[in-house]
């Protein structure tokens, strides 16, 4: 039996949305209901939510509050580290060129399916688009606005550039004044276009990324402290929830997890060791939990899940298959995992 699911994306895409409909006298529940969604998703950042549904959502908000650009002002509520990993990856990025193929690796967690690709012309421009295989046909023009101005916060910040000449162009009509646009996104924005990009100068690709940006730094740190928060007694859970989030960028060896977590490597080493736990059962477990997941998406080519699981090459991520459920990644993914290997 061949399984397919359709797009989801992280719940944590929602971040303020709840926030933005009181403001306006809205009534952020009921619009989740009357999409199928229940309101608790809100408090779960890293359960998964149908994409059409998430997209219904906001353009109903933007329908029923009267306001055309509310993907612009949700956008205003979020930032760079909705996505979790990526500001920690990009923060080990040697330039923003390994940050954005990093981000293309880590993109399918957050959004199963999805596809961010870099193109550069001969005339010094870079293409950036992120697709998302089957939202064709979707009411997404706030969705898709929101992702856009939020790959503009990450460029910026990685590069530190004004960004005022970069273009971006979307496929859909304007929705609001282009002045609003102008304002949200910080450059020209073009609509009617066969597709939607954001472009900039080639040159920003080789910019090296300082690892002692305060932005980046502020960035990981949150993500790390909200970690430590939700499991403040527990290492175990500390450990797992930073090595989940950076399987695909490699960055999830035991000397910087700890570094991560203010410890020597060997005081985590022995913490986890109190629960009777070791570091790299647990990456090898966050992988096979993880294969289950991406193979069940027909949309994420085998060698992508390989590399979403931080292997290097395929052929480690095959015999790891075998070692999990007998079978290699593509019966697994035709017939659904083994039960008799555990």
């Amino acid at each position: 039996m061949h399984i397919s699911l359709p797009v989801h994306v992280r719940a944590r895409t929602l971040t303020g949305f709840a926030e933005l409909v009181n403001r306006h006298g809205g009534d952020p529940e009921a619009m989740m209901v009357s999409v199928g969604l229940h309101p608790q998703v809100l408090g779960t950042p890293d359960a998964m939510i149908p994409f059409v549904r998430a997209a219904a959502l906001v353009d109903l908000a933007a329908e029923m509050l009267g306001l055309p650009d509310f993907g612009l002002r949700l956008s205003e509520y979020q930032d760079v580290s909705i996505l979790g990993p990526i500001a920690l990856a990009a923060r080990y990025a040697a330039n923003v060129r390994d940050a954005l193929q990093v981000v293309g690796r880590l993109m399918p967690y957050h959004t199963p399916g999805t596809e961010l690709s870099l193109d550069s012309t001969a005339s010094g421009t870079t293409c950036l688009r992120c697709a998302l295989p089957g939202s064709e046909g979707l009411p997404a023009r706030q969705v898709v606005e929101l992702a856009y101005v939020l790959a503009c916060k990450f460029l910026r910040m990685v590069t530190r550039d004004a960004g005022a000449d970069w273009i971006v162009s979307f496929p859909h009509g304007r929705g609001t004044s282009l002045a609003r646009y102008r304002k949200a996104f910080g450059c020209t924005v073009r609509f009617d276009q066969p597709v939607d990009a954001l472009m900039f100068p080639s040159r920003l690709l080789d910019v090296v990324i300082d690892q002692a940006d305060d932005e980046l730094r502020r960035s990981a740190e949150r993500y790390i402290a909200n970690v430590m928060r939700r499991h403040p007694l527990d290492i175990g859970r500390q450990t797992a929830a930073l090595v989940g989030r950076q399987l695909a960028g490699g960055q999830c060896s035991l000397e910087l997890i700890a570094r991560q977590l203010g410890l020597h490597k060997r005081t985590l080493q022995r913490r986890l060791g109190e629960q009777d736990l070791q570091f790299e059962d647990i990456v090898d477990g966050l992988r096979r939990e993880r294969a289950i997941e991406y193979l069940s998406q027909s949309s994420i080519p085998l060698m992508n899940v390989a590399a979403l699981l931080g292997y290097s090459d395929q052929a480690a991520f095959i015999r790891a298959c075998r070692r999990w459920f007998g079978e290699s990644p593509r019966h697994v993914r035709r017939h659904g995992p083994s039960s008799g290997k555990q």
